[in-house]
C-alpha cells in the first residue's frame, strides 16, 4: 500500500505522531514552581552569625504570589550544630513556639542591612566556618551548602540546575520548597511519624507525608500522631563511617520527596528553619539532637509491671511518692 504526500491518512498519522510526542514532552518535563531568589546583602549579626537579605528574581502566581523579600540568618550555635533560618523579611510568620521548645531567637525582622560598615561582608566572601561544619553560598540564584570540614563531604546542597526535577528556593505564603542534592550511596533514616513498609529507612519514591492526623498505625503509608521532620544520613567515606542529621523546625504539613540522589521539601506554611548536627557517629547525632529538642523522660517504676505490692506498701508507708518516681 502506497501513500502520496497529499494522502489524508498520511497527514493524520503525522499529526498523531506530533501530538503524542508533545504529550510525552509535557509529561516528562519537570515543573518549576519558582524562579529563585538573589542575595543582595549580607553582614555579621550582633551575636556572631550572619544575616542576609534575599530578593525574589522573578515573581509568579503558581500556588500564590512569591514573598518578595526574605531574611536569611545563619549561626554556628555549638561546635556541632549549625542553624539556617529563612523567613519573610517584613512580616512575622508562624513558627514552633519558642516557649514550647526553648532555643535562640533569630534577629528581629527588618534589621537594617548595611548600617554598620564594619560588619558588612563582601558578597564574594561565601564561606562561614565553624568547628566542624562550614556554610557556603552562591548569590544569584541564591543557594547554600553545608560541608564537613574534616573530610570535605557536602552534607546539604540546595543548588538547582535546569535538568533537575525540582525548583530553586520557593517561598510563598502557603507553599515553601527547597531541595538538596544527595549522593546515591547515602542511607537515610527518619522523617516520622508515619508507617512505611521498610520501617524507618527512607527508600526512593516512597511517599513521606508529615501531617499529624491522630491515626493509629494500622495501615501502611499513613501519617500518625507527631511530626518529626528530621533524618539521619549515614555515609561510607573512603572506608570510614560518618553520620549527620538534618532537622527542619516546621510544624506545618509537608511532603518530602526522596529520589535517591535528591530530597525535596514541600511545605504548606511557616518558615525554613534548618538545624544540622555533625555527628559523626549515630550515637553522637542522637546525643546532639536530644540535647537540642530535649531528652526523653524515663518511665515511672510503677508502670513497668514488675512493681510488687509489697514494695508499693513499703514505699507508701515510708512517705515516698510512687507516682513521681
Amino acid at each position: 500500500m502506497k501513500f502520496s504526500s497529499s494522502s489524508p491518512l498520511l497527514h493524520f498519522l503525522l499529526v498523531l505522531t506530533i501530538c503524542t510526542a508533545c504529550v510525552n514532552l509535557v509529561h516528562t518535563a519537570p515543573v518549576k514552581i519558582g524562579n529563585g531568589y538573589r542575595l543582595i546583602a549580607i553582614e555579621e549579626s550582633p551575636d556572631g552569625g550572619l544575616i542576609g537579605h534575599l530578593k525574589v528574581k522573578k515573581k509568579n502566581n503558581i500556588y500564590g504570589p512569591d514573598i518578595p523579600h526574605l531574611q536569611l540568618y545563619v549561626k554556628h550555635e555549638t561546635d556541632d550544630r549549625l542553624r539556617i533560618h529563612i523567613t519573610d523579611a517584613e512580616k512575622q510568620r508562624w513558627e514552633v513556639p519558642y516557649n514550647l521548645l526553648p532555643r535562640e531567637s533569630p534577629p528581629s525582622l527588618k534589621q537594617t542591612i548595611g548600617k554598620s560598615r564594619k560588619s558588612q561582608i563582601p558578597l564574594g566572601s561565601s564561606e562561614y566556618s565553624g568547628n566542624e561544619l562550614m556554610f557556603s553560598y552562591t548569590t544569584d540564584p541564591f543557594s547554600f551548602s553545608v560541608k564537613r570540614k574534616s573530610n570535605g563531604q557536602t552534607l546539604f546542597n540546595s543548588s538547582c540546575e535546569d535538568s533537575d526535577p525540582y525548583s530553586n528556593l520557593v517561598f510563598k505564603d502557603q507553599y515553601l520548597e527547597i531541595s538538596t542534592k544527595l549522593p546515591k550511596d547515602a542511607s537515610l533514616y527518619g522523617l516520622g511519624e508515619n508507617t512505611q513498609p521498610h520501617g524507618i529507612k527512607i527508600y526512593p519514591n516512597d511517599p513521606y507525608t508529615l501531617y499529624t492526623t491522630d491515626q493509629s498505625a494500622i495501615n501502611l503509608n499513613m501519617d500518625l500522631y507527631g511530626s518529626h521532620p528530621m533524618y539521619m544520613d549515614l555515609r561510607n567515606v573512603k572506608g570510614q563511617a560518618y553520620a549527620h542529621a538534618v532537622l527542619l523546625m516546621n510544624s506545618n504539613g509537608m511532603d518530602v520527596f526522596y529520589r535517591g540522589n535528591s530530597l525535596t521539601y514541600k511545605v504548606i506554611g511557616g518558615v525554613l528553619d534548618f538545624y544540622f548536627f555533625s555527628g559523626p557517629t549515630p550515637l553522637a547525632v542522637v546525643d546532639q539532637y536530644t540535647e537540642f529538642i530535649g531528652r526523653p523522660a524515663p518511665m515511672p517504676y510503677w508502670s513497668f509491671g514488675t512493681f510488687s505490692l509489697e514494695l508499693f506498701i513499703f514505699l507508701l508507708f515510708n512517705g515516698i511518692d510512687c507516682v513521681t518516681l
